[in-house]
């Protein structure tokens, strides 16, 4: 594993390139997180992908880890998007990488932001979204948080706002704060096991995230093959209706796959091993081994005469 930069727009932002044994250029991959998680959480996924012979870039997005940015923690998924497409764009030029056969691949929030990405970006060919969570802000906050929830975010957005226009900075919240005996305390241990995490965010974060709607771009994905790999089990952050209602707008080619496993049963439980096998497959068919669309050559007169012959 090798720690590298790329420019995004102008900020220095950090990855981990993992390279599989090769003597040729082999097909390559970008991995994102959710919000303000880091690249190093991205440990646990990438070595699948390098052992199945795909080159690996895990990056940190504009703000977050060990990537540049200020202020920090600015968890805007439009800009997190761009930073998908930055990194495409390092791994195209990269001698070990296969530059006309590049995909991505994203957890929770960190999947529907690949999706945009692509939708935008037609040099990536092929997606793959694990635990996918929000396809629209809005709906996805008001299932979390209930209407009244939503509302008393807004009022306390709205005085966000009034200090930011004063000249002051946003507010800093917490980046995770869950519910349930199994989940509760996976904030602190990844601050533990990952230095660079910060659980911590600006407040106007959250209105980028109620305008974030890909669901409302993802028919415009096709024909880039989409594969989602969902929770079928207890999991109130990755909810099924999200990624059914989002799946079922989504163009051909397309697969949704819905493991009986909860929260975590995808990131480090029993079903990781499961989910893996599935991206490792998709990525191998329409990555690997389909054809990609040629680029017809301009006829000459002669050539279209000589078919006429």
């Amino acid at each position: 594993m090798e720690h590298v930069t790329f420019n995004s727009l102008g900020t220095r932002c950090a990855g981990d390139l993992y390279l599989p044994e090769s003597s040729a250029p082999v097909p390559g991959l970008v991995l994102g997180h959710s919000g303000v998680m880091v690249k190093e959480a991205l440990a646990f996924f990438a070595p699948y992908f390098v052992k199945a012979g795909f080159a690996v870039l895990a990056i940190d997005y504009r703000t977050v880890g060990s990537s540049e940015g200020e202020p920090r923690g600015l968890d805007y998924p439009e800009r997190q998007a761009e930073d998908f497409r930055s990194a495409v764009s390092y791994l195209r030029a990269r001698p070990e990488v296969r530059p006309e056969r590049i995909g991505v691949w994203g957890v929770s929030i960190g999947g529907s932001v690949a999706v945009q990405a692509a939708v935008l970006d037609r040099r990536i060919k092929c997606v793959v979204v694990q635990s996918p969570s929000v396809w629209n802000g809005w709906r996805y906050l008001e299932r979390l948080l209930g209407r009244a929830g939503v509302h008393a975010l807004r009022e306390r957005l709205q005085q966000d706002w009034e200090r930011r226009y004063e000249g002051g900075q946003s507010a800093r919240v917490p980046h995770l704060t869950l519910e349930g005996d199994s989940v509760k305390d996976a904030p602190d241990m990844s601050a533990r096991l990952f230095p660079a995490y910060r659980n911590e965010k600006s407040l106007d974060s959250a209105e980028h995230l109620l305008t974030f709607a890909p669901e409302n771009l993802i028919h415009r994905l096709a024909p880039t093959p989409l594969l989602m790999v969902a929770n079928g089990g207890w999991d109130p952050y990755h909810m099924l209706e999200e990624a059914q209602s989002a799946f079922a707008r989504a163009g051909e080619p397309k697969r949704l796959v819905v493991l009986p496993y909860d929260v975590l049963g995808l990131y480090t439980g029993p079903g990781l091993e499961e989910a893996m096998a599935l991206a490792i497959d998709w990525f191998d068919l329409h990555l690997r081994r389909t054809r990609l669309a040629d680029i017809t050559p301009a006829p000459s007169y002669e050539s279209v005469a000589a078919m006429t012959q």
